[in-house]
């Protein structure tokens, strides 16, 4: 039986072999991070069609004397509304929304207190780019604000 000789060819093998299998590897898991990107939303294209809507709310929110104020803080997000609007005839949702990780989409009541305003506590949050999302009425009028906010 013949011995077993490492030479420059089996060196060679060796290293094509590596980078081979490290470059397969990293190609693999760049296509795992494509497949996390989730859509926008689910059912986009009832959304788009309501999209109107949407548009007609902002532009109420538009006319507003006072526009309603998001300040990304320490805390957390504080949204005030003006003080000329009382806290008890606002009814509406606020909506939490992470572009890159549909698990942390929250949905919240807005409760304003008796400032007009509404702390969203920072452990609502991970760092990363966030929507935030807020439908009221008031009057019977809707309304609609959203805003792009990064945390850190």
């Amino acid at each position: 039986m013949k011995k077993f000789k490492f030479h420059w060819g089996w060196a060679t093998l060796l290293v094509y072999a590596t980078f081979m299998t490290v470059f397969l590897y990293y190609f693999y898991k760049s296509f795992q991070e494509l497949k996390t990107n989730e859509l926008v939303t689910e059912d986009y294209y009832t959304e788009e069609l309501q999209y109107g809507n949407v548009l007609a709310k902002k532009q109420n929110a538009d006319t507003m004397k006072v526009n309603i104020q998001i300040i990304n803080g320490n805390n957390g997000v504080l949204i005030e509304f003006p003080k000329y609007v009382r806290s008890k005839d606002i009814k509406g949702n606020v909506t939490l929304y992470k572009p890159d990780r549909k698990a942390l989409d929250k949905t919240l009541d807005l409760k304003l207190d008796s400032l007009n305003q509404m702390l969203i506590p920072s452990k609502n949050f991970i760092s990363g780019r966030w929507n935030i999302q807020i439908e009221w009425k008031k009057d019977s009028i809707p309304y609609f604000v959203e805003e792009k906010l990064m945390i850190k």
